[in-house]
């Protein structure tokens, strides 16, 4: 069967890929408001201190989770250029393929030249149109 002969190159194929994504949570989105006892005052805090955004980003091996980390500051170009350079560029090798989609503070040159330095490199997702069907 044609399955068993491509296996192996899948399975090698497979490991090489790297899927990247973020996600964030606004903690002003936090419950304010509550039931207390009679002729007392709800009372409630930010959570870890303050309103703020945070954000998470990591990659997606088939093995596991690499480069995870976590902001305390909404994702942007900088931050996004500055977690390929500290965590997941030292865990790239040579063939590797960095899937990611296709927000703008992804595209950035200094990121791309990060990634092609370890002998990998980078695939954009098509951007998400609706009227696919």
């Amino acid at each position: 069967m044609w399955i068993g002969r491509r296996r192996r190159f899948f399975n090698k194929a497979f490991a090489r890929l790297i899927f990247i994504d973020e996600t964030s949570i606004n903690t002003n989105l936090s419950k304010r408001s509550g039931w207390s006892q009679k002729g007392r005052r709800y009372r409630t805090h930010a959570p870890f201190g303050s309103w703020k955004s945070q954000t998470f980003i990591a990659g997606l091996r088939s093995r596991g989770v690499i480069a995870p980390w976590i902001v305390n500051a909404p994702m942007n170009r900088s931050i996004s250029e500055t977690w390929v350079e500290t965590q997941l560029s030292p865990t790239l090798s040579a063939g590797d393929v960095v899937i990611l989609n296709n927000v703008g503070f992804h595209k950035s040159e200094q990121a791309e030249d990060l990634v092609e330095a370890r002998g990998a490199w980078l695939l954009f997702l098509p951007p998400f149109s609706p009227d696919l069907n």
